[in-house]
């Protein structure tokens, strides 16, 4: 008892030194908006042109922008939410979240918005400005550094070599799933290639455990329209995630060290004896990780016999950082056929 209110003791000079560090100056905000009824894809390209006319702001990716204005710096991230679009903003400026730059920007597009309720959404959205304010990419914009990252890289070797040659690693056959899936869906697109007649519907979700924190789950719907069968020879991409990336990146973000990697203070020892009574252990929250991630992390397709009026589903995982489509090769009545989403 006296080492666990030790700990606590340890744990709450560790939050004030903290939200001291934050209070200084620094960062003032962390806020988010969802624009309803406005698809990202109709929402980005508008951003784009006016912030290009901007010379404080410079575009970092994928959907994320960067801006300084005088003393005080700015980031700004659009994501998908479904049939909507959220915003979530960062800066070390105070700032009025009710009348702004950004709400007059909505205002003029007679956007419906209201502020960010989702607490999975506010919680992803941050952990990926904290991976841009370490990565240097927001120069001026304060962030705590990362004092985990030699452990994370330490255990990031021995893991990888622990899982190499390791059966329960390697990539899992294709087979039909058919199960619904208990996942918040953040995004939906949908194709159609007209030289094949195919149909290809694209569903995104967040996943529910830590791995989201690297990458999505993918659904893909591929429906032959046409009144004869085709064979889906094969599915590719370049880069997907697959069960050995997830477990090792996953089990690198040590459950016992998330209090201090949070709050990037490098004291992450000081927790240790707080967490270890708190946290679920490594071994069973790194097989809830397998359990969800398992059934989208299976081999593509290959010599897929599809019937007409058909269709086939395939599950996947992409790295968020750099989603790739998928190159899909069809034969139909002698030719071949081929397209990417």
């Amino acid at each position: 008892m006296k080492k666990l209110l030790k700990g606590v003791c340890v744990l709450s000079i560790l939050v004030l030194f903290s939200a001291t560090a934050n209070a200084a100056g620094m960062i003032k905000d962390y806020y988010a908006y969802r624009i309803k009824n406005q698809n990202i894809r109709t929402v980005v390209p508008i951003v784009d042109d006016i912030l290009s006319k901007e010379v404080e702001v410079k575009k970092l990716g994928r959907n994320a922008y960067y801006a300084t204005y005088g003393d005080g710096h700015y980031y700004m991230k659009f994501y998908p939410a479904l049939r909507d679009t959220d915003v979530y903003l960062v800066t070390d400026e105070e700032y009025d979240k009710n009348n702004n730059d950004v709400t007059e920007f909505f205002k003029s597009q007679n956007y419906q918005y209201e502020t960010l309720e989702d607490k999975e959404a506010y919680q992803e959205y941050k952990f990926d400005f904290i991976d841009f304010a370490r990565s240097g990419a927001l120069d001026g914009l304060f962030t705590l550094p990362d004092g985990l990252k030699p452990l994370k890289k330490g255990m990031n070797k021995i893991n990888d070599k622990l899982s190499k040659g390791n059966e329960k690693t390697s990539a899992i056959p294709y087979s039909e799933d058919n199960d619904p899936i208990d996942l918040t869906c953040v995004d939906v697109d949908e194709f159609y290639n007209e030289n094949a007649d195919v149909f290809v519907t694209i569903k995104e979700y967040r996943l529910k455990n830590k791995e989201n924190k690297y990458v999505h789950a993918f659904e893909y719907i591929v429906k032959n329209n046409s009144s004869s069968d085709i064979k889906v020879e094969k599915v590719y991409s370049e880069r997907l995630a697959g069960l050995k990336d997830i477990t090792t990146t996953t089990f690198v973000d040590l459950d016992k060290l998330d209090v201090a990697d949070t709050m990037a203070v490098p004291l992450a020892f000081c927790t240790c004896g707080l967490s270890l009574g708190f946290t679920v252990a490594n071994n069973v929250r790194l097989a809830k990780v397998v359990a969800e991630s398992t059934r989208f992390a299976h081999s593509l397709p290959e010599n897929y016999d599809l019937k007409a009026k058909a269709a086939m589903r395939i599950l996947c995982l992409k790295f968020k950082d750099d989603p790739k489509p998928l190159q899909f090769t069809i034969q139909k009545h002698g030719r071949t056929y081929q397209f990417e989403y």
